[in-house]
């Protein structure tokens, strides 16, 4: 599905981002596994099963390191064809009222989830261009179809992704690039395993589901996959919701 790709994801030393890389991987895609994290465990993990992978410790709210993360992928693959923008805060943030949340917070929430994307973006989007076009991913929530309390931060943060995208597509397809958006609902990564309390609230957030189980990171490698292939390659501007009919929009 995704042979020869050559695709950057962010926020990939662990967690969602980890295992979209090595899913991609086996697809058949060049990954360059991004994170301020060391994200050389995972490197060598998908080069032992036989895949290609590069990594490279980068910031996105960083418009050098953007730049530069674009431009080693370019020289390690060749070429840039897709990026997924999942570096994101959400795991360690603390469940506040709208008017508890630190204002800083709020500014760093901001800065990463919503700057670091659109710097991703304009750094991959000239590698994309050289290559005749390619593939954006943004990552959203399901939350902000419906509106839950205690994240306003990061609600409005990811909101805010999906307007980005909605915006990008009508300077970027006269480019050849599409933009797209996945809309997870909660999933059980390591960060989020990690958080009080999240076992009492498993069961509940599962029976809200037409599917009822938990949300596991594999349950995003398709549907990221498909925007990123060239199956998609007439679709742009689109959200999908991937929670297994918790919402539907």
């Amino acid at each position: 599905m995704l042979e020869s790709k050559r695709i950057i994801i962010t926020g990939a030393a662990q967690g969602i981002g980890a295992v979209l890389a090595s899913g991609f991987a086996e697809m058949g895609a060049k990954v360059a596994v991004c994170d301020l994290a060391d994200p050389g465990d995972l490197v060598q993990r998908i080069g032992s099963d036989g895949n290609e992978a590069i990594g490279i410790r980068a910031d996105v709210t960083s418009v050098d390191d953007c730049n530069r993360m674009v431009a080693e992928t370019e020289e390690a693959f060749g070429g840039v064809d897709g990026l997924v923008c999942n570096a994101a805060l959400f795991s360690a943030l603390p469940i506040k009222a709208y008017d508890e949340i630190d204002p800083e917070l709020w500014d760093e929430v901001m800065r990463v989830n919503v700057k670091g994307p659109w710097l991703c973006a304009r750094a991959a989007v000239p590698a994309m261009e050289r290559v005749g076009g390619g593939s954006i991913v943004m990552v959203s929530t399901n939350r902000i179809f419906r509106g839950y309390p205690g994240l306003l931060h990061y609600d409005a943060s990811k909101g805010g992704v999906l307007a980005m995208t909605r915006s990008l597509i009508r300077e970027l397809g006269p480019r050849n690039i599409r933009v797209n958006t996945i809309a997870p609902g909660l999933t059980m990564s390591e960060g989020v395993l990690a958080r009080d309390g999240i076992g009492d609230r498993k069961g509940a957030i599962a029976a809200a589901r037409s599917l009822s189980r938990d949300q596991e990171p594999d349950d995003l490698i398709g549907p990221a996959a498909f925007f990123l292939s060239d199956h998609a390659g007439f679709v742009t501007g689109q959200c999908l919701i991937v929670d297994g009919g918790g919402i539907t929009h």
